[in-house]
C-alpha cells in the first residue's frame, strides 16, 4: 500500500471539506463544531481556507493519502502568528487506516513543520474523556498539562492541554 503525506494544495477545497466532514461523522465529540454547521459552509469558505492552509507561514493542513486517496489530515497553526502559541488541530484518520502509525506520521509531519517555523512548544487540546486520543498523544511524546478548558463550540465537553517539546524531534 503506497502512502504519502503532503501539504494540502490550493485547488483541494473538496479534499479539505470531505475529510473534515468525515472526521465530524466519525468523532463528533472531538472537534468542537457540529457536522451541520460545517456542512452548511459555502464553497467559497472552503476555497479560501484551503488557499490559506496551502500557502500560509502561520497555518498548514497536511493530508495523508493511501493509494492516492485522501484518508486523513492534521492541521498546524501559530495562534496570532506567535511562535509561543502553536497548535496541532483537526487530526483525524479514517478508521480503516488506523493502528498502523498513519496518525503518528501525520502529527510528526505537522510537528516538524511547526518546528521549521521556529516553534519550541506545540499544544494540542484533547477531549479529556477520550482515553485513546490521550494515549495516542502521550505515545508521541506529548505531556498532559494541568490546564483544562471547556471545548469552544461545545461547552459540555472538557479538554485537557497536551504539550510537545520540539527538542524531541
Amino acid at each position: 500500500m503506497q502512502e504519502q503525506i503532503q501539504r494540502i494544495q490550493p485547488d483541494q477545497a473538496d479534499v479539505l471539506r470531505t475529510l473534515r466532514l468525515q472526521g465530524l461523522e466519525d468523532a463528533p465529540e472531538a472537534f468542537g463544531r457540529r457536522y451541520e454547521e460545517i456542512a452548511a459552509r459555502p464553497n467559497r469558505y472552503w476555497a479560501e481556507h484551503v488557499q490559506h492552509y496551502a500557502t500560509s507561514q502561520d497555518s498548514a493542513t497536511f493530508v495523508l493519502y493511501r493509494n492516492s486517496k485522501p484518508v486523513g489530515m492534521a492541521g498546524a497553526y501559530l495562534e496570532g502568528g506567535r511562535r509561543d502559541h502553536a497548535y496541532i488541530c483537526n487530526m483525524w484518520v479514517d478508521p480503516a487506516f488506523r493502528r498502523g502509525g498513519a496518525g503518528a506520521r501525520l502529527v510528526d509531519t505537522a510537528n516538524r513543520w511547526l518546528a521549521e517555523q521556529g516553534v519550541e512548544r506545540i499544544n494540542a487540546w484533547v477531549v479529556e474523556s477520550n482515553a485513546p486520543a490521550l494515549s495516542f498523544y502521550e505515545n508521541l511524546g506529548f505531556v498532559r498539562e494541568e490546564h483544562k478548558r471547556l471545548m469552544p463550540g461545545n461547552p459540555e465537553v472538557e479538554e485537557v492541554l497536551m504539550v510537545f517539546d520540539t527538542a524531541l524531534l
